[in-house]
């Protein structure tokens, strides 16, 4: 069973990529990327912030999402539910990357904090 955390987004926003997508725990695979690319995913997120006006404040939220070592479950599986979670959150910029660098699979989620469209927004959208 999987275990869903939204941590504090206390990094500079190029700090948050560098970590979500390093190589020794992604094996240098299983990143993609939802309303953007992963290869530019920073500058995305820095060009819609600064396209609406919304430079200022928080520029992303972390989503960490653990399943167990007793999941029966393989990096791409892990991969495929991660990028089902991001669905719930239509219309955002999203970095989903599997880190399998621990006895833990994990999903680390880098979504941005700001709408970049006409979408209705509820509260759910929000977390």
């Amino acid at each position: 069973m999987a275990i869903v955390k939204f941590a504090p987004a206390g990094s500079p926003l190029n700090n948050i990529f560098d970590y979500v997508m390093r190589d020794e725990a992604t094996e240098d695979k299983l990143v993609s990327g939802v309303n953007c690319s992963p290869e530019s995913a920073l500058d995305e997120f820095r060009f819609v912030k600064k396209r609406f006006h919304k430079e200022d404040g928080r520029s992303y939220y972390h989503i960490v999402q653990s399943f167990s070592p007793d999941d029966d479950l393989t990096p791409e599986t892990a991969h495929e539910i991660g990028l089902k979670f991001a669905d719930y959150f239509p219309g955002f910029q999203i970095v989903v990357a599997t880190h399998v660098n621990t006895n833990a699979i994990q999903e680390l989620i880098c979504k941005g904090w700001f709408l970049p469209s006409n979408t209705y927004m509820t509260a759910a959208h929000l977390w």
